[in-house]
């Protein structure tokens, strides 16, 4: 027999969690609603925009929607197209720009129940996603 859950039921709508809708960019900390997961909406029309290189203590799984970015994820580089699927691995800093010409869209899965991160902006770089937070 299966455990049971330790978790009820919850339906969180767009205006609990997105701080805008268009473009979507939003957050939600799962430890809110007892699971262990934080889901991150990221959305810009900007090319070049994204978040700057940073580290969680956990993994990280990116679903890109919509769009093209380039990720670097340690000492890789490389182009994430709609569809795919990123893992960036705990302490490892990695970063994601938007390719263009249009919309980027993802949704961010962080492995943890709360949103912990560390910036490493390179020169000339600020603080990311300010907006998030």
């Amino acid at each position: 027999m299966p455990k049971p859950s330790q978790i009820e039921p919850v339906y969180i709508g767009p205006e609990e969690w997105l701080k805008r809708q268009d473009p979507p960019l939003g957050s939600m900390e799962g430890h809110q609603y007892g699971t262990n997961c934080v889901i991150i909406r990221y959305s810009t029309d900007v090319v070049g925009e994204g978040p700057n290189l940073h580290v969680h203590p956990y993994d990280e799984i990116f679903h890109i929607i919509e769009g093209e970015a380039e990720f670097t994820v340690g000492d890789r580089t490389f182009k994430a197209v709609a569809g795919s699927l990123v893992i960036g691995p705990a302490n490892v800093p990695h970063a994601y720009k938007n390719l263009g010409p249009a919309r980027l869209d993802s949704v961010d899965v962080h492995l943890n129940s709360e949103w912990i991160q560390f910036d490493l902006p390179r020169d000339g770089e600020e603080l990311s996603s300010p907006t998030l937070t």
